[in-house]
């Protein structure tokens, strides 16, 4: 893949994980564009097939893993925004005990 195809890609993948804030949309298009111009400009073919890889992981990230919230009126509760891509973990890795915990807990007075 192409350093153009991974720009892209977090361009649409930012477009996605902030839709409707404006201000922090452009602040992302900036910040990427910015990111691109400073690491591969200059670099050899290995980096930069490294550094496009990279790109193409924190577009993934972005769209599975960054989801908006939104103040409910009047209450202290939000809304998650989720998209079809956002991943959904069950929690089971929570619901289980720790195994093999290193040294004691204590109450703390």
């Amino acid at each position: 893949m192409s350093a153009v195809h991974a720009y892209r890609a977090l361009l649409r993948a930012a477009r996605a994980a902030f839709q409707g804030d404006s201000k922090l949309l452009l602040a992302s298009h900036r910040e990427i564009r910015m990111q691109f111009e400073r690491n591969l400009d200059g670099t050899s073919t290995d980096d930069k097939d490294e550094k496009v890889k990279h790109a193409f992981e924190v577009a993934k990230f972005l769209k599975q893993n960054v989801v908006q919230a939104e103040k409910v009126d009047g209450q202290e509760k939000f809304k998650l925004r989720l998209r079809e891509e956002t991943e959904r973990g069950d929690n089971e890795s929570i619901k289980t005990p720790l195994k093999g915990r290193v040294g004691k807990f204590e109450k703390c007075s």
